[in-house]
């Protein structure tokens, strides 16, 4: 509960009509779209309401609610385009800060900087970008989500990542409200001027506490402004569209075209995969799991009676391994050149290419849905409903063996009925960057959320990809995503890291008070959050004992 007091202070702090208490709002902060399977939930309410949802405007407001939240001994959490369980709180303590009312945007042309606060959109920066001939990196999630928390606060590639690169590398100079209400400005913006090309110095340089592998999901305060990179764009300054959605037409430049390519297996894949990176053609390119999990994602009842003709489900597993890539040239040579190239490429891995350019409806919506990154959102709010595992930060080789180890998992709980038949081999991602030979396949897998059999299937396929990643010493990738109870599980088998977080989180915030659910669990509240974890995934009781029973082993030493 709240007090009378603590909400008179937010009220006085934000303005009356920015505090709120209500029950029908505090609902509406209590359901997100998104991953509920990840954390074991039955449903996609989440287990815990917010106290009070503010709407700060300013840096020094969001200070402000911070601090009223240290004093009367709340935890805070903070959202900005909210799009998943990340954003939700996680005890019955917790003041939502939405931060919807700071959307502010600047885009320093010469130096190829965009300076934003939370909500602002990657729609947004790309459509003011793209007058300049700029563009900006955006996850996977799509065009709508905050390209700030995806640079400070979470994880995840997107595919235009072979030129745009990737987000978590592309943040530079951060302004950060801790979680004791003090700010911190790192890189340049830290010698108290309003530069923002640098944030790795000649200024505090904290990244990889700031955020690591992860990012600390709203665990370590909140960050009201960054600055990222922006990208050349080769394309139109206002692309020329009409319609909407499924039924947009664009007018694409003759230097663009879109290729579906095929390739015979997966190790011929990832051939194709390294050889693009080393020659840096294009300027999009993903696999995209375009023959099960698109289809039966947009369409389960049909697909379901799809996959059952055997001529049909030859088709589309002959058709697995395949990959969009969308050519960008400046100028008809440049364009030609690439294209030679990826041609060369495709058969040198016994593959072939279809150039989608000569389909006008397909290849426009593949430009706007992948340049635009338009297409994540649609399918999201798919008829069925998915989840997703593996997508370690890897090498090409290990990411596609992700894929493999991700098949036949989900292959297993197709054949019991546990999870809708999408072929099993269903992964999704692309290069984090140009050049690095570094790799994201995420194995996503279709249910169909109506048949009780199905909702816990998806527990089984989670609860296996994590012991498929302990088993062939995979990077856990979105599994680190799990929840506070997560870095106690696979911290003895990584290096400790899990001593390094608490370590991070105890000295940044002794109080607590910037709600750590998806971050790491105070040792304090170590076995509340892993009996709690337990209870959800009973598959992992097993091990949750065991590290309770070593903690009760090594304090009893004397």
């Amino acid at each position: 509960m709240i007090s009378k007091e603590a909400v008179r202070e937010l009220e006085h702090a934000l303005g009356a009509e920015f505090v709120s208490c209500e029950p029908a709002v505090m609902d509406g902060y209590a359901y997100q779209p998104t991953h509920a399977e990840i954390l074991g939930l039955e449903t996609k309410w989440c287990p815990y309401r917010p106290v009070a949802v503010v709407l700060p405007h300013t840096t020094e407001e969001v200070q402000a609610v911070v601090r009223i939240c240290n004093a009367h001994k709340l935890q805070f959490k903070a959202l900005s385009t909210g799009w998943g369980i990340w954003n939700a709180p996680g005890s019955d303590n917790v003041v939502q800060i939405d931060l919807r009312r700071m959307d502010k945007l600047t885009i320093d042309t010469k130096n190829m900087i965009a300076v934003m606060e939370p909500y602002v959109s990657g729609a947004q920066i790309q459509a003011e970008g793209m007058k300049s001939g700029l563009n900006v990196h955006m996850v996977g999630c799509g065009c709508h989500a905050s390209p700030l928390a995806s640079a400070t606060s979470l994880m995840g590639p997107g595919c235009s990542g072979i030129t745009t690169g990737y987000s978590p590398r592309n943040v530079l100079g951060v302004e950060w409200v801790l979680p004791d209400g003090e700010i911190l400005r790192l890189g340049v913006p830290g010698q108290g001027n309003d530069e923002w090309f640098y944030g790795d110095g000649p200024g505090p340089s904290l990244r990889g506490i700031m955020r690591g592998t992860l990012g600390a999901c709203g665990g370590l305060g909140v960050f009201t402004k960054c600055a990222l990179k922006l990208f050349p764009w080769p394309g139109p300054a206002q692309p020329k569209v009409e319609g909407v959605l499924m039924d947009a037409k664009v007018e694409i430049p003759g230097t663009h075209s879109s290729f579906l390519c095929f390739l015979p297996n997966l190790s011929r894949f990832a051939d194709a995969f390294y050889k693009i990176s080393n020659a840096e053609i294009g300027y999009f390119m993903g696999k995209h799991a375009i023959t099960g999990a698109l289809l039966a994602g947009c369409m389960p009842r049909a697909y379901k009676n799809l996959v059952k003709s055997e001529t049909v489900r030859s088709i589309l597993t002959a058709l697995q391994n395949t990959f969009v890539i969308i050519l960008c040239g400046r100028t008809q040579r440049e364009y030609d050149y690439q294209h030679k190239v990826l041609k060369q490429i495709i058969a040198d891995c016994e593959g072939f290419m279809l150039n989608i350019g000569h389909v006008p409806l397909l290849h426009s919506m593949l430009w706007w849905g992948f340049i635009r990154n338009s297409l994540p959102p649609a399918i999201f709010r798919a008829g069925g409903r998915f989840t997703t595992a593996f997508g370690g930060f890897e090498t090409i080789d290990q990411a596609v063996f992700q894929s493999k180890i991700g098949a036949v998992i989900k292959q297993e709980l197709i054949d019991s009925g546990d999870m809708m038949d999408d072929l099993a081999d269903n992964s999704w991602g692309g290069l984090y960057e140009g050049s690095s030979c570094l790799a994201h396949q995420e194995e996503l897998a279709i249910f169909d959320p109506r048949e009780p059999k199905q909702n816990e299937g998806v527990n089984k396929y989670i609860d296996k990809a994590m012991e498929a990643s302990t088993k062939y010493t995979i990077t856990p990738g979105i599994g680190f995503g799990g929840g506070g109870a997560v870095p106690h599980m696979l911290g003895p088998l990584i290096y400790n890291y899990h001593h390094w977080l608490l370590q991070i989180k105890e000295t940044l915030d002794p109080g607590n008070s910037a709600d750590p659910s998806f971050f790491i669990a105070p040792e304090a509240e170590k076995e509340k959050y892993l009996r709690d974890y337990a209870r959800r995934r009973p598959q992992v009781a097993r091990l949750v004992e065991d590290i309770l029973a070593a903690d009760k082993k090594r304090s009893d030493v004397p």
